[in-house]
């Protein structure tokens, strides 16, 4: 049976320009910080000390961090990541825009005989990682095959088609040759990874618990889950367009609203991005000099069903279970509120037939899987069980890591759905990986296991531009409607407050919808 999959997509914009910084000498030795040695906490109004010299710090509440820093990955999809992520590590391009201070120039050439399409990157000149390594090739080659080689990682169609990656220049030229053609091609290399630091790592375990190099604005310091804080240094190696102004950036963990109003109101944090509960905009609102507001990010908790032989292969079976799920209501128990909600919409809207579906439970219980790091999808797995068994169908909650899920569970069949946080952006790239079937290679997004006989023409017909992404939206949503492969449960909302301590892009709340991405143009509010 061949197979096809979902996916997640995961981009993010933020182009800042400035004054320039001069590299300084490079370090003596490599101190890649998975935990932090403080043991104290500083509040904003204090100035971190390094080597005696004073550093501007400036502190912000964000959600815990519940799994690792690689932005690749499905398991750590979250905002915290993704903003972390556009801070720290080196993209070709944001959108469509190349990012001037990595690449020198970028461009689609006349390709040789045999070769659908060709790229060629250049490196600028001063790119270099925070440990003096420079930007290369490499980075360029160990993102693609690790992309097209591990389980559970983020929007692999167009690296999919790829058919090689050679350098020349000491790694400074790249040249990228497709197999078929890519037209949003932009959009591929973006948070390249420090290939020299990470090449002897299992890729699912990479950043784990920090990045050990940067090439962006600011460099991660140091976690310590324990106290719930990420310190984000300035990096002064950082040799582009817009340094970042601020030394220090503390993000904080806030665990409730409770906790956020307490931040806010004593100046421990002067601005907050969290997930929202259902007295948090009322809560804040009583804050005297404090903006609160809500923003709607392209991630939404989605219900996946599995089509492979073992699990729900039956659309009857599928269209049964999600008749039986009311979306408002699992958004409200998975949320834990009812304001600030914007629930999905079911692609089964009738009653339906439920004996193929209790046939089926009646040989082995129905299994939702979730990953416990993502309490929302835990919430959402646990109702949608509940309501099974008030039907008298057979189900149980797994709780087990994402990567686990997608590299051995599904394929196995051992569980017949998946819970999880996606990326809802509409772009070919996501859009084509809808349509990566499995073969004899690990198919990252797969997740449904359903691959229809158009798959392998759809996907060449997105990649390559020949049907806008909002024709191919509507293809996979009419075969989302046909066949039943997964339900959405929620758009991700969030919470933005900004108090006092920190001068950024604006003092009206709508100009911080970008959030932490826009720390470097940040400076310490000193009244």
């Amino acid at each position: 049976m061949r197979k096809l999959g979902a996916v997640v997509v995961a981009s993010s914009l933020c182009v800042l320009t400035s004054c320039m910084a001069n590299p300084g000498p490079p370090p003596v030795e490599d101190k890649p910080a998975a935990e932090s040695t403080q043991t104290e906490t500083p509040t904003p109004e204090k100035k971190e000390k390094e080597d005696g010299v004073e550093r501007e710090t400036v502190a912000i509440g964000v959600d815990p961090l519940r799994g690792g820093l690689n932005p690749h990955l499905v398991a750590n999809n979250s905002e915290l990541v993704s903003q972390i992520a556009e801070l720290v590590l080196p993209s070709a391009f944001h959108g469509e825009h190349m990012d001037s201070d990595v690449l020198a120039s970028a461009e689609e050439v006349e390709p040789p005989k045999g070769v659908a399409q060709r790229v060629v990157y250049k490196i600028a000149s001063p790119a270099q990682w925070s440990d003096g390594t420079p930007i290369s090739g490499s980075d360029f080659h160990y993102l693609w095959t690790q992309m097209t080689s591990n389980p559970g990682v983020v929007d692999p169609a167009g690296y999919f088609a790829i058919e090689d990656i050679s350098t020349s220049s000491a790694g400074r030229v790249v040249v990228v040759d497709f197999k078929q053609r890519v037209s949003d091609w932009h959009r591929l290399f973006a948070h390249l990874l420090p290939s020299h630091l990470l090449q002897d790592t299992e890729f699912t375990a990479a950043l784990a618990d920090g990045i050990p190099a940067s090439a962006g604005r600011y460099a991660v310091e140091a976690v310590d889950r324990g106290r719930g804080v990420i310190t984000l240094n300035r990096n002064d190696r950082f040799w582009g367009a817009g340094p970042a102004l601020v030394d220090v950036v503390q993000l904080r963990t806030v665990r409730d609203t409770s906790q956020a109003v307490n931040m806010l109101r004593s100046g421990q944090v002067g601005f907050v991005d969290f997930t929202p509960e259902q007295t948090s905009l009322e809560s804040l609102s009583l804050l005297s000099n404090v903006n609160a507001g809500t923003v709607t990010r392209n991630r939404q908790l989605r219900l996946h069903f599995s089509a492979r032989e073992g699990a729900l292969p039956e659309q009857s079976q599928r269209r049964a279970l999600a008749s039986l799920i009311e979306t408002d209501q699992v958004a409200r128990l998975a949320a834990g509120r009812a304001s600030e909600l914007r629930p999905g919409q079911n692609p089964v809207n009738e009653e339906v037939d439920l004996t193929p579906l209790r046939e089926r439970a009646g040989r082995k219980p129905l299994r939702i899987a979730a990953d416990p790091t993502h309490p929302e999808a835990v919430a959402a797995a646990s109702t949608i069980v509940d309501v099974l068994e008030t039907q008298a169908i057979s189900a149980e909650v797994v709780s087990e890591r994402t990567q686990t899920i997608a590299g051995e569970m599904l394929p196995e069949a051992e569980v017949d759905a998946v819970v999880a946080w996606e990326n809802a952006n509409v772009s070919p790239e996501s859009l084509a990986s809808l349509y990566m079937c499995e073969n004899d290679d690990v198919r990252a997004s797969d997740i449904s296991g359903f691959c229809p006989a158009e798959a392998e023409d759809m996907r060449g017909e997105i990649l390559s531009g020949r049907i806008t992404p909002d024709a191919a939206l509507e293809k996979v949503r009419k075969l989302n409607s046909d066949e039943v492969l997964y339900v959405p449960l929620m758009d991700e909302v969030r919470i933005h407050a900004l108090g006092r301590g920190i001068l950024g892009p604006g003092q009206r709340i709508e100009d911080w919808d970008a959030g932490l991405i826009t720390a470097p143009m940040w400076r310490k509010d000193e009244k």
